[in-house]
């Protein structure tokens, strides 16, 4: 009887054995993804150093008339007639910055203001304003092509509000 205590005392160690190496396994696999996010995220911000241009953007209310020197905004004022949303950035870097989203415009009032327009915006031609450098023209281009769209603001490259 002695021999089967001992045999059962053993199986419970090393099953309380293996379920700690599992508990230890599982804080050391969150450990490290907690620093593999750190890291990216620091890369990231690395990457955007006082040389990687702002947008001035002019999106809001409370951005109306002054503009705000954002990186990635999720909505971006292009024009007085052209307006990008649910912005999704895929490069943002000291040259240009490019995102796809949507679109809306006085143009397209009859057609896009329920149904927005799906579309590619690139920033570029950075320059320092006011001691930032800001992207100074967009250009942006429809998914499928501009269509029965007959607006300056889809033809080729024009200026951004840089203040």
């Amino acid at each position: 009887m002695k021999r089967t205590m001992s045999t059962a005392r053993r199986h419970k160690t090393a099953l309380g054995a293996a379920l700690a190496c599992v508990a230890v396994l599982g804080t050391v696999a969150t450990a490290t993804g907690a620093q593999a996010a750190t890291a990216s995220e620091h890369t990231a911000s690395v990457a955007r150093t006082s040389s990687t241009p702002y947008v001035m953007n002019h999106s809001g209310e409370e951005n109306a008339d002054k503009g705000k020197a954002e990186r990635s905004p999720e909505a971006l004022v292009l024009s007085e007639f052209t307006t990008a949303h649910d912005l999704n950035w895929k490069q943002w870097d000291a040259k240009k910055a490019v995102a796809t989203g949507k679109v809306v415009g006085n143009w397209c009032l009859e057609t896009c203001q329920d149904k927005p327009l799906k579309g590619t915006l690139t920033l570029s031609d950075p320059k320092t304003v006011n001691g930032k450098k800001v992207f100074s023209s967009f250009t942006l281009k429809l998914a499928g092509g501009n269509g029965a769209y007959d607006s300056e603001d889809l033809q080729g490259k024009h200026p951004l509000a840089t203040s």
